[in-house]
């Protein structure tokens, strides 16, 4: 099939693509990846086919990768992907080169949609004057591993706040002193949830004038020619605090940490007014931020934020700092419908600055910063004034007389400067909250049967239990592709879990015995328990089983159905007589038509018992057998046992002597001995083939039985 021209036809050109890749996904999918192994072994050809096609693809991705990273001038950025290990150590090369092919998408279509000037892509930043926010690394576009994750002392090991992980207690406010309070501190007692003491004036606050007075926005300063004040100490902190008061608006940003911490703690804080900018180290001054509060609950300054929803939980659990008049840039975005709500995308439109975000993933507690994370962070909100001007003209113009969209977003920024911090709890039995299982069992939709799910939960609670008591992240303590590995493959010993992590975490080689034996517990306790399925959003919720108070309602216990027949009397008596009828039938389930009873009455009411009915139907059965000179033995009552006894003594030929002996009429050992000394010529003149059962007390009863003239002895307890 001919592929047609993108140039000339590119809706068939499309289309003909979006075939074959259709085409190819359903011929990859036509074998389930867990299997591809099995069909490996047992086909050669197959297992060779396999190989060749993975090296042609992979070896396609390899080139058409480099060849692009070369058009799009990233020449730094050769990536040669042979083995998994190069997938771990190399694939950000490949992200790279993904991100600036969307780039290119994105300026091109608007370009087609006349959202910007046609322009060459390749000097897309030249030509438009764009300034770049960081400097090339080392190693091209990509972060060095050093600056991703610092070999250095832990910070929070120096905090004078010790960190609490645990379950048991909720969490304890900071705040101790209440500036522009509008209401006295109220602290909650021991054991109650906090709120926000900032509630009151936040849902009653006045916003200042200039915030709805239209005027021409206020042009910022040039990135290259200023500078940024460090500040690592009290005396500068209480000058920057002296300075805050006399501003109208105030930029913030921070910076944060949660991979070698389980809350993780925020490391750098970035202000920023009309004229200057700082950068404030928040391990050095933790202990005392909580002066910013002076500036931060003014409802006369207007402090501006871009996604603040995070910040503002940082702020309170670390710091013990509130903000009071918000102006959320996001939510100006939601409101004003743009296509896009990112602060890059602001920075493009209104600055026309391309930011670099490759250091939002960097490790921000190293001391000293770099050069270009030093630049990176203080341009996060060094542009945030001039773009919140545009944002509040925007809004204004489009707003009507009562300044409708304005409000909204005040509205919206204001719910989310009263959000309050609480710790996160564990729920092991439902797996809700943010790093619950069930929201990383959605995520993954990974097959399991009922062993893998119990299996999957323990190793799961393990994670989170280990990771609040050593304070580091559940992903630094076990990765979830390591956790799934595990799951997949259910060690039940110290090696084998071992083998499930390369390389394997260090809290993992330390508690691997432990591990083991949680996981073999649980597929031994999971072969007992009934299958269940995992929690899904549509199930009730469970109340995590924690001490710390539960706002929610208790669900009232479900009440079992109970079937009212059970407790009518005349259904009782029919069933009871359904039951004689039932044992008066004269068919038997085990010999099915060739038995048949002589007992031909009907039951009535008055054969109350129907084990009386049986014993009688017992007694009148006959059988009809297939095969011939077959007797069975008949079942007699006890008056005709008694007087086969009584015959078998006087009896010499007996068919079958007695079946049971009462205790006072055997022959033991020593009567035997006695009546042996008294009747020796007696005993002489008997048969040969008579015998006595002679047996002690305690012992077994011996049975003498006459088939045919041979005798036979059995035993029977």
């Amino acid at each position: 099939m001919e592929i047609p021209d993108p140039l000339e036809d590119f809706e068939s050109f499309q289309k003909s693509l979006f075939r074959s890749l259709v085409s190819a996904s359903n011929a990859a999918n036509s074998i389930p990846f867990a299997e591809i192994g099995f069909f490996r072994s047992l086909d050669r050809e197959f297992a060779n086919d396999l190989d060749l096609a993975s090296a042609t693809i992979l070896s396609t991705a390899n080139k058409l990768t480099n060849h692009t990273a070369l058009e799009l001038g990233m020449q730094d950025s050769e990536v040669s992907i042979e083995d998994i290990d190069d997938i771990n150590d190399r694939f950000f090369g490949v992200i790279d080169v993904v991100d600036s092919l969307y780039e290119r998408v994105d300026l091109t279509l608007d370009e087609l949609a006349g959202r910007a000037k046609n322009t060459n892509v390749s000097d897309f930043a030249t030509n438009r004057g764009l300034t770049k926010l960081s400097t090339t690394t080392e190693n091209g576009s990509r972060l060095e591993y050093k600056l991703l994750h610092a070999n250095i002392v832990r910070p929070q090991l120096k905090f004078k706040d010790k960190v609490d992980n645990s379950l048991t207690t909720p969490f304890v406010l900071k705040i101790h002193d209440k500036p522009n309070a509008q209401v006295p501190l109220s602290l909650p007692s021991a054991g109650e949830l906090a709120a926000n003491p900032y509630t009151y004036e936040i849902e009653h606050l006045n916003y200042p004038g200039h915030l709805f007075q239209s005027r021409e926005p206020v042009s910022y300063s040039s990135f290259d020619k200023t500078q940024a004040a460090w500040i690592d100490t009290e005396e500068e902190l209480d000058k920057l605090v002296a300075e805050l008061a006399s501003v109208q608006e105030i930029a913030v940003d921070l910076e944060h940490h949660d991979y070698r911490s389980f809350q993780g703690f925020t490391c750098l804080m970035q202000l920023s007014t009309r004229e200057n900018d700082y950068v404030i180290d928040t391990l050095a001054l933790r202990d005392v931020l909580w002066k910013l509060n002076q500036a931060f609950t003014d409802p006369n300054i207007v402090k501006v934020f871009h996604g603040a929803t995070s910040d503002i939980i940082w702020l309170q659990q670390d710091f013990g700092l509130y903000i009071v008049d918000l102006f959320d840039t996001y939510d100006a975005t939601k409101v004003l419908d743009f296509p896009k709500h990112s602060l890059a995308y602001l920075l493009e439109k209104y600055c026309q600055v391309l930011a670099d975000k490759k250091y939002q993933l960097a490790d921000w507690r190293i001391r000293p910063l770099t050069e270009e994370m030093l630049s990176y962070a203080r341009s996060d909100t060094h542009y945030l004034l001039y773009i919140y001007d545009c944002l509040r003209e925007e809004l204004l113009a489009k707003s009507n007389d009562n300044n409708n969209l304005l409000h909204a977003v005040l509205h919206r920024s204001s719910v989310t400067s009263a959000s309050t911090h609480q710790k996160e709890v564990y729920d092991a039995d439902e797996g809700l909250g943010p790093n619950g299982w069930s929201g990383l069992l959605r995520k993954r939709k990974y097959p399991m049967n009922h062993q893998q799910m119990a299996v999957f939960k323990v190793i799961h609670q393990w994670r989170d239990s280990m990771a609040r008591q050593e304070d580091e992240s559940p992903r630094y303590i076990l990765p979830n592709h390591m956790l799934f590995s595990m799951v997949e493959r259910m060690p039940d010993d110290s090696a084998t879990v071992v083998g499930c992590c390369n390389p394997c975490p260090p809290c993992v080689r330390m508690h691997a015995q432990p591990l083991a034996m949680a996981i073999q517990r649980a597929k031994t306790e999971a072969l007992y328990k009934p299958t269940t399925h995992a929690t899904t959003p549509a199930q009730p919720a469970r109340a995590p089983e924690s001490s710390l108070p539960v706002s929610t309602s208790q669900k009232p216990k479900e009440v079992k159905h109970v079937d009212p027949d059970v407790f009518d009397l005349t259904k009782v008596q029919h069933h009871r007589q359904q039951l004689v009828h039932q044992f008066g039938s004269g068919r038997s389930s085990l010999f099915d038509t060739n038995a048949r009873s002589t007992h031909t009455t009907q039951p009535t009411n008055d054969e109350s018992s129907a084990l009386a009915v049986a014993r009688h139907i017992r007694a009148t059965l006959t059988v009809r057998l297939p095969v011939e000179d077959l007797r069975i033995k008949a079942v007699y009552d006890a008056a005709q046992l008694q007087a086969q006894q009584n015959n078998a003594q006087n009896s010499e030929n007996a068919d079958d002597e007695h079946v049971f002996v009462s205790k006072e009429k055997r022959s033991t050992k020593k009567k035997s001995k006695k009546q042996t000394a008294n009747n020796k010529d007696t005993d002489g003149s008997k048969k040969a083939g008579h015998k006595r059962t002679v047996q002690d007390d305690n012992d077994d009863v011996l049975i003498i039985k006459d088939f045919g003239g041979r005798k036979k002895k059995s035993k029977r307890a």
